[in-house]
């Protein structure tokens, strides 16, 4: 059969590779087909998926993991998670806020006289709540006679006493807090002081109804139910800690551990740093003329010259009387952080001090 070329039609013959007219090539060779890539059979596939989610699940539990692991961060979350905690199982903690102890609630009746204004006013608001009942006046007898106020105990206000206390409440929580910006490290402990404002829970019903409520929250420990706790970071989560635990922390560098001392003077920079053992003002201050002055739980050291003196203090705000003729007394009024502090003389500011951190 006879074969022809498809540029110039020309014949040839079966087995030429080229045309004899036009010189095209013919009969050529088919290129040969690319290998096919084989294809992953599936137990080899099915190793490969089960790798990559091993691998995937590694990394997912690894980040959990160190999640896990890592220190609790100080926020406003951590600081109210530890305060709820400590008051939450600290009964003693949580009476102190939430219970009155001015009067021998345990009896069944008090007895005031009747020029104790104030304590029979007191009594009153608890008459109208419910817990007494009116008081009944007596005479008292004896070569002189005066009169008083009997206030027996009633039934409801028998239910409110836990032991010798009249509490108003069951439980307190955490409203509003601060501090947790203001970490400080002693050594490879971490602490900070919280300033925490809280709401009451669980209130009684008598204290709930009754028409006095503010009245009666001003006569608690606490009146404006805000606090200041000691907190460090114990196994990686914040707690509540104590002056003991704090001071142990000062000395040794961390809660819970023996070490030796990190050096006599760890207490006294603690002290100055959170106020404690102390009034807040306790510590070096530089005046805006350059003088140091340094306060103590008893003195005031100017320029070197130590000056005995009584400190009174009532929230940030600490009044010096020194001793001996000539000195006037003096308020501190020491911000919320303890870096700055205002020096006022009969109501005038005076100079603005800044904290020295040895």
């Amino acid at each position: 059969m006879a074969h022809f070329c498809t540029k110039c039609g020309t014949a040839h013959v079966p087995g030429a590779r080229f045309c004899d007219e036009c010189g095209k090539a013919v009969n050529a060779a088919p290129a040969p087909a690319p290998a096919a890539t084989p294809a992953l059979s599936g137990v080899k596939r099915r190793h490969v998926m089960i790798a990559g989610g091993v691998l995937a699940a590694v990394i997912v539990a690894g980040g959990a993991l160190a999640w896990l692991l890592a220190p609790e961060a100080a926020s406003a979350s951590s600081f109210s998670r530890a305060i709820d905690a400590h008051l939450a199982a600290d009964e003693a903690a949580r009476d102190k806020l939430l219970c009155l102890t001015n009067l021998p609630y345990q009896k069944e009746e008090i007895r005031v006289a009747s020029y104790d204004s104030s304590t029979r006013q007191w009594l009153d608001i608890l008459v109208r709540g419910g817990l007494y009942n009116a008081p009944v006046e007596q005479s008292s007898g004896g070569w002189v006679a005066q009169s008083q106020f009997v206030y027996a105990l009633a039934a409801p206000g028998k239910a409110a006493l836990r032991g010798d206390k009249l509490c108003v409440a069951k439980g307190v929580k955490v409203a509003k807090v601060s501090g947790y910006d203001q970490v400080r490290d002693l050594g490879v402990q971490q602490v900070a002081m919280a300033k925490a404002t809280l709401t009451l829970t669980d209130e009684a019903a008598w204290f709930a109804k009754s028409p006095d409520r503010a009245l009666i929250l001003q006569r608690l420990p606490d009146g404006d139910l805000q606090v200041r706790l000691p907190m460090a970071l114990v196994d990686k989560q914040w707690q509540v800690i104590d002056e003991a635990q704090m001071s142990q922390a000062a000395m040794t560098g961390a809660i819970g551990k023996s070490s030796a001392a990190q050096g006599a003077g760890m207490l006294d920079k603690l002290k100055s740093v959170f106020s404690f053992g102390g009034h807040p003002a306790v510590g070096k201050w530089q005046a805006a003329m350059g003088n140091v002055l340094e306060f103590t739980s008893d003195s005031v050291i100017n320029n070197g010259t130590s000056t005995k003196a009584t400190f009174t203090t009532k929230g940030n705000t600490v009044t010096i009387a020194p001793e001996g003729a000539g000195e006037a007394a003096m308020d501190i009024i020491v911000s919320d952080d303890g870096s700055t502090a205002q020096i006022s003389m009969g109501g005038m500011r005076v100079t603005t001090l800044r904290r020295v951190r040895d």
